[in-house]
């Protein structure tokens, strides 16, 4: 077992688990298919893996009568369970590679603190609840979009230098 698979197996299995508790019975299945998946991309190095683990414990949750607590507390065990699988295999000195996870981090902090004040309103239409969530993670992902981006080199055809769209 490498040093990323011993990182990522035990939060993995307790992400596809956490639901479990308040989930109806056939969503055990899902369940199990989701720590097959954990399983696989721990011992197996099965790069989809952890996507598809992901993939169910947020169907296990969409399924279960867990309080909006437990949800949002499972959305950041999901966040940190992807974090952590797709670290760089052999990292020796974690650090950087640690620091340049900040931004994801405090964007779903920051998503699950503005979902949940939304939700303790109780707000009598559906419609703002879903506005509030959907604002929420529209800004987590521009606030976790990576700003060194790759770069197309710049060619004799392009707008300026630096810009990925080509000028034909």
């Amino acid at each position: 077992m490498t040093r990323s698979s011993r990182g990522s197996f035990m939060p993995g299995l307790a992400m596809v688990a956490l639901p479990l508790a308040w989930a109806p019975g056939w969503v055990y299945a899902v369940a199990a298919a989701g720590a097959a998946a954990v399983l696989a991309a721990a011992f197996a190095h099965w790069r989809q893996g952890a996507a598809v683990a992901a993939a169910a414990a947020i169907v296990a949750c969409a399924f279960s009568r867990a309080g909006t607590g437990v949800l949002a507390a499972e959305g950041l065990l999901i966040l940190g369970y992807l974090l952590a699988a797709h670290a760089p295999a052999g990292l020796t000195r974690p650090g950087g590679w640690l620091r340049l996870q900040v931004f994801p981090v405090v964007a779903g902090l920051i998503a699950s603190g503005a979902v949940l004040a939304a939700l303790t309103l109780h707000q009598a239409s559906s419609a703002w609840l879903t506005a509030a969530g959907l604002a929420a993670v529209a800004g987590a992902y521009l606030v976790a979009l990576p700003l060194g981006r790759k770069r197309r080199a710049a060619g004799p055809g392009t707008a300026r230098p630096g810009s990925d769209v080509d000028v034909q």
